[in-house]
């Protein structure tokens, strides 16, 4: 639902800011996730909110928002094949070049 970018001259000078910033949002979203069902100080003016945060899982499952480029590749695709044919781009764009390598990535040690 957003878009985030790295300049490229901070991005070229300190590759690995591209998946730090990844890992932020992820882990931004888990607490998000969480912080949904906070019923001591809700984080959202709804007095349903428990119950309308249910209704959305039912409907859209757990992951409602989801992150990360291989749960979003054939959405992608899909946008970059409209892109092209209403002439907004010169060729059909691959959903792999939006991004940067390392953003792509995940590591555990």
């Amino acid at each position: 639902m957003h878009t985030v970018a790295i300049r490229r001259d901070v991005y070229e000078a300190n590759r690995w800011v591209a998946r730090s910033m990844m890992k932020a949002l992820e882990e931004s979203q888990k607490r998000t996730y969480e912080d949904l069902y906070e019923t001591a100080a809700l984080k959202a003016m709804l007095p349903w909110l428990t119950s309308h945060v249910e209704q959305v899982k039912r409907e859209m499952g757990e992951d409602f928002w989801p992150y990360g480029f291989e749960k979003n590749e054939e959405t992608l695709r899909t946008f970059l094949r409209y892109h092209f044919e209403q002439g907004l781009s010169k060729r059909l764009l691959e959903p792999e070049e939006l991004f940067a390598p390392e953003a792509l990535e995940a590591f555990k040690i």
